[in-house]
């Protein structure tokens, strides 16, 4: 199916005449009526009603109409798509992602950009997820990492990595529950039970990991009753470390406090409760060679983190 056939059809029909129509376009009329017969032939029926008053479209005509719209104007994007990517690697893309990979992959990855290009740039907006979702559908960021159990409706999504979670608190907290500080966290697993007789803040159930532990406790048939809501990583922290509460985060927010001793952690389930995390675009905004490159180099980060053991994860490729 030829565009100059979509093209001609639409402006047959913006006409109700094929000698208007050709007038319009500045080709003959014999010519205009043989591109919409072709089309009509190869679709199967019949686009317009004739009479010698002009014509009018059928039903299926009125259907296919919209189609064709639809048709021309992703062409045309992906047309534009093309000429942006033929450009140089210049220009600003806006990437939001949650704290917690954030704070794992935000220094590195402007550090990768600014070896490659002077002309790129990165803006790393910090939100929890519920808000990147917002934010993609609207326009107003280029990229966003979200999580995979999300509502990914008018979103462009691929996969980007799978990371482990931990019930994390004080020493003294997870104790209770068999978890003594400094322990192999391969041998020693919190049960979703003990994980739901913990005081627990976590952040609103708009947010992914939210979204998470509440599909998981419910196909237990558990209820994981939630002591504080915060959305916010900088406070949840403070009160995990106050042994006021405890938590549910990865590896490379609480790596650090763990290994010091500040903190205790344990793997969750008997298979590692995980998240997989999604790199989205709305697929309205043009494609660009920066935001592209952007989304190669944080795969490379995380393949390349994953393989050194620096961070409890899995990268997936794409």
């Amino acid at each position: 199916m030829e565009t100059a056939h979509l093209k001609a059809f639409l402006k047959i029909s913006e006409y109700g005449s094929i000698t208007r129509a050709a007038e319009s376009l500045g080709i003959a009329q014999p010519s205009l009526s043989q591109q919409l017969l072709r089309l009509e032939d190869e679709l199967g029926f019949s686009l317009f009603d004739r009479s010698a008053r002009g014509v009018i479209l059928t039903e299926a005509g009125h259907i296919f109409r919209e189609r064709a719209r639809h048709i021309l104007q992703a062409a045309e994007e992906a047309i534009a798509d093309g000429r942006h990517l033929r450009e140089d690697l210049r220009g600003q893309v806006v990437l939001a992602m949650p704290p917690s990979i954030g704070r794992l992959v935000a220094v590195p990855l402007i550090a990768a950009l600014g070896e490659q290009s002077t002309a790129a740039s990165v803006r790393i907006v910090d939100a929890y997820s519920g808000a990147i979702r917002g934010w993609l559908e609207s326009g107003k960021i280029d990229l966003g990492i979200l999580y995979e159990s999300q509502s990914m409706r008018h979103l462009s999504t691929r996969r980007l990595c799978r990371e482990t979670l931990f019930a994390v608190g004080k020493p003294d907290i997870l104790a209770r529950f068999g978890i003594q500080p400094g322990a192999n966290l391969n041998e020693t697993p919190m049960t979703f039970e003990a994980l739901s007789r913990l005081p627990l803040v976590l952040p609103g159930v708009q947010h992914g990991l939210r979204q998470l532990l509440d599909r998981e406790s419910s196909h237990l048939g558990l209820d994981l009753p939630v002591q504080q809501e915060v959305d916010s990583l900088e406070i949840t922290l403070a009160l995990i470390e106050s042994g006021a509460m405890c938590s549910v985060l990865p590896w490379s927010v609480i790596g650090d406090k763990v290994a010091s001793g500040a903190l205790s952690a344990a793997r969750i389930g008997a298979h590692d409760l995980a998240r997989t995390m999604v790199i989205a675009r709305n697929p309205s905004i043009v494609l660009t060679h920066a935001s592209v490159r952007i989304e190669m180099l944080l795969r490379q980060l995380l393949a390349s983190m994953a393989s050194s053991g620096s961070w409890l994860g899995q990268a997936i490729e794409e």
